[in-house]
């Protein structure tokens, strides 16, 4: 019993108390784009959005062009992200292609002794990195690709001083796992058959820090949960430490991270938010009646989080809405400071920056504060 008061004060001392004084606010329509936009980035400038056609992914400017990204074979597109100078860096996946000659066809006239081309299939996995460097008019810099051992996803990709890394999940038989590498480098896998990585942050230490959700041993921690989440510490092409985020009989994963170590996830179908400190230990939480995980996103000092809300929760008293998604605005200790919300269901992508604030991409729409 004193053990378990113990936890239960532990607990309490990190949950926020409830903003009374907050009343929430409908967001703006920023911008309609095009409705196979899947994820939003910004510079502190301009604002991007990205997805898929069949074939290709794009890339959606605001106020600018669409740019169609193409590999010479079939790709697709899976995070994005900005440097220091306002350049857009988006980041993909393509197979390789299987190559052959059509056979020759008897018994019809070919006066021109014309040659069959070569064709190609794209149906082989998808092991090869692609990412794409642009401005912020859209102008094309440069393309490059390079191979992986299996196929992957990547789902983020970080930019520093030339230095280009790419974190994601990596897909083998059986199974998957998550890996860290950087450009024209050799991959670090994490985990051994049921572990991904979802959101990857720089830290000014040189480390990075990556997010996301394994039912694997991870170096030396195990599982709690039916799945738990996690996040890691990269050093020097080694993962240095793990500190895992369980609940009995639960399901858990962060989904995103920003560069204070502000996580974004869910508890099952519960959303999460957590402030965590460099030793990986939780300073403030809260979870939120939820259709699924939290999204979060920072600029300057100030931290964000969004989530498709389902209901009343006691750290925002004056809300009661459902089924909209809702823009929570933190102070460092996790009390609420401001709040907005879109009359939508469907949370596509999430980020922010000095010029708009908070941006959401919602069914087709930019909204922001």
């Amino acid at each position: 019993m004193k053990k378990l008061l113990v936890l239960l004060g532990l607990l309490l001392s990190v949950l926020p108390s409830a903003s009374a004084a907050v009343a929430p606010k409908p967001m703006v329509q920023l911008a309609q784009v095009d409705s196979a936009a899947t994820n939003v980035i910004a510079s502190a400038n301009q604002v991007a959005v990205i997805g898929n056609r069949d074939k290709n992914g794009f890339i959606q400017f605001l106020n600018g062009p669409t740019v169609e990204l193409t590999s010479g074979i079939e790709s697709f597109v899976s995070a994005a992200t900005t440097d220091i100078a306002g350049n857009f860096y988006v980041v993909g996946a393509s197979a390789n292609p299987i190559v052959g000659t059509l056979p020759p066809i008897s018994g019809v006239l070919n006066p021109d002794n014309v040659v069959s081309d070569p064709v190609s299939s794209n149906k082989s996995d998808a092991i090869n990195l692609i990412y794409w460097k642009l401005d912020s008019t859209g102008a094309l810099i440069e393309t490059q690709s390079m191979a992986m051992p299996s196929a992957v996803i990547p789902n983020a990709i970080s930019v520093e001083a030339n230095l280009i890394t790419v974190a994601g999940t990596a897909y083998a038989n059986p199974g998957n796992n998550g890996f860290i590498v950087s450009w024209n480098g050799k991959p670090t896998f994490l985990g051994k058959n049921a572990t991904q990585i979802h959101a990857i942050s720089k830290m000014s230490d040189g480390s990075f820090i990556v997010v996301g959700q394994s039912a694997d041993k991870l170096l030396n921690t195990t599982l709690k949960g039916r799945v738990d989440g996690f996040i890691a510490r990269y050093v020097n092409g080694k993962f240095t430490s793990v500190q895992r985020s369980s609940e009995v009989k639960s399901s858990r994963a962060w989904k995103s991270a920003t560069s204070n170590l502000l996580l974004g996830g869910n508890v099952n179908s519960v959303a999460a938010i957590t402030k965590f400190s460099n030793s990986f230990q939780p300073t403030w939480t809260d979870r939120y009646p939820s259709t699924g995980s939290a999204l979060t996103a920072s600029s300057g000092k100030l931290s964000y989080g969004a989530f498709v809300s389902t209901g009343a929760f006691k750290a925002l008293p004056a809300w009661k809405k459902k089924n909209a998604i809702l823009v929570l605005t933190f102070d460092s200790k996790g009390l609420i400071t401001g709040a907005n919300y879109v009359n939508a269901t469907q949370l596509n992508g999430f980020t922010a920056n000095g010029t708009y604030g908070p941006i959401v991409l919602a069914a087709g729409f930019l909204y922001r504060t």
